[in-house]
């Protein structure tokens, strides 16, 4: 892939980035490939920043963080209606009691906040796999709170305000967000273990028998998602476990 082709991420193409931020959210995508010798994405970068009015900070962009909570805390000043992203933050690491630490941001502070705010969406709920390649996961709660599109703000402020970027893309999740092709899904992508061995027990099944006794046994999962059905050779088989990764990663990955 070309450096110069993240000049045309696709707009409609974002997981997260879907609303009047757009051009703030889509530089997490920029970030997450960024060489010392992308000169493009340090231009796109070095612009988005220049638009932060740092002598700027709205009572909205004030925000009360304890440390042994910040993605929640996050949650509640990201979801503030008249948070602007294109203006300063203001950050006051709190206690429990909501006791200020002291501490006047003078920068220092908020770079420390998006580095741990970065962290904690990186151990969230909506991403599941290896440390280094977190894919999304379906989370129905999230969705019916925009839980998705709220990490994708925090991933395109960390990004911008404090050059924190989300170097843990599954690459696989990287491409789909940029509208790239993708190889095939592979059974041990599947990130729900039980439903992965389940796969796993049908793609060995060395006969349509066996296949068949172990499509039975994941009946449950593999008939929510619509790939249930009878098998009488192994190419069957094989297309059932394929159409049953397929769909379980574009599922997760268009919440």
């Amino acid at each position: 892939m070309k450096n110069h082709s993240l000049l045309h991420l696709p707009r409609n193409q974002s997981l997260f980035l879907m609303n009047k931020r757009s051009q703030f959210h889509k530089i997490c995508l920029l970030n997450h490939y960024m060489t010392s010798e992308d000169l493009w994405t340090r231009l796109i970068l070095k612009k988005l920043v220049s638009k932060v009015d740092g002598s700027f900070c709205p009572t909205s962009n004030q925000i009360d963080v304890c440390r042994n909570n910040i993605f929640l805390c996050s949650l509640r000043a990201f979801k503030c209606l008249h948070f602007n992203p294109e203006a300063k933050l203001d950050v006051v690491f709190v206690d429990e009691d909501e006791n200020a630490e002291g501490a006047v941001d003078e920068g220092g502070l908020t770079r420390e906040y998006l580095r741990l705010l970065m962290r904690a969406i990186h151990e969230s709920n909506i991403f599941e796999g290896h440390e280094k390649k977190r894919q999304l996961c379906l989370d129905t709660q999230a969705l019916q709170t925009k839980l998705y599109t709220i990490v994708g703000e925090m991933i395109a402020v960390c990004v911008v305000h404090g050059g924190v970027g989300p170097h843990f893309f599954f690459e696989r999740l990287f491409q789909q967000i940029c509208g790239l092709p993708t190889p095939p899904t592979m059974v041990d992508e599947v990130g729900d273990h039980t439903f992965r061995e389940q796969l796993i027990k049908i793609k060995e099944a060395m006969t349509a028998q066996e296949a068949n006794s172990a499509i039975a046994e994941a009946a449950d999962s593999v008939s929510i998602i619509g790939v249930l059905r009878h098998v009488s050779n192994l190419e069957e088989k094989d297309s059932i476990v394929q159409s049953a990764v397929d769909q379980r990663r574009m599922q997760s990955n268009h919440p």
